[in-house]
């Protein structure tokens, strides 16, 4: 039994460091990213609505390479050993947990990316379609988080 628990661990520390890796790999790629908006905007020789459609795409990356720090810290918490001294919201108890805060991070990344659409929308057609496939995912990501909610709720 010993060798299946360190086998799990050692699966989980290789998971959770490589996870570490690539949110520092997009993180990077977001300052980098970030560096290119901030001359843009401070040659002034672009939109408004470009200024802000880069800006979001900034945000949204920053958010991703987040969430797979987020990711990574509940990896390590779940298969090797719980972290001490985290903040509450992310200590990561369950699997259960882990997804659920990864689903409000996706939910959030999605409506970045509607919006940077929309402020960019140039008239056609596909935007609805667009808006509607977010739309509807968000929706069924949101009523999975109710639904696990109202489920902790009656076994907690």
């Amino acid at each position: 039994m010993k060798v299946l628990e360190y086998l799990f661990r050692g699966i989980g520390l290789i998971a959770s460091f490589c996870l570490f890796i690539l949110g520092l790999a997009v993180l990077l790629y977001t300052f980098m990213e970030g560096g290119l908006v901030v001359k843009k905007i401070l040659k002034f020789s672009t939109s408004e609505d470009t200024v802000i459609y880069s800006a979001m795409g900034v945000v949204d990356l920053i958010l991703l390479s987040f969430s797979i720090f987020i990711a990574a810290i509940g990896i390590y918490e779940l298969f090797v050993s719980p972290i001490e001294r985290l903040p509450h919201w992310l200590q990561v108890k369950d699997l259960d947990a882990l997804k659920s805060m990864l689903i409000k991070v996706i939910i959030l990344v999605m409506g970045i990316s509607f919006m940077g659409r929309v402020i960019t929308w140039d008239g056609d057609a596909s935007l609805l379609n667009f808006g509607v496939a977010i739309g509807v995912v968000i929706l069924a990501l949101s009523y999975f988080l109710n639904v696990k909610i109202k489920g902790e709720d009656k076994h907690g």
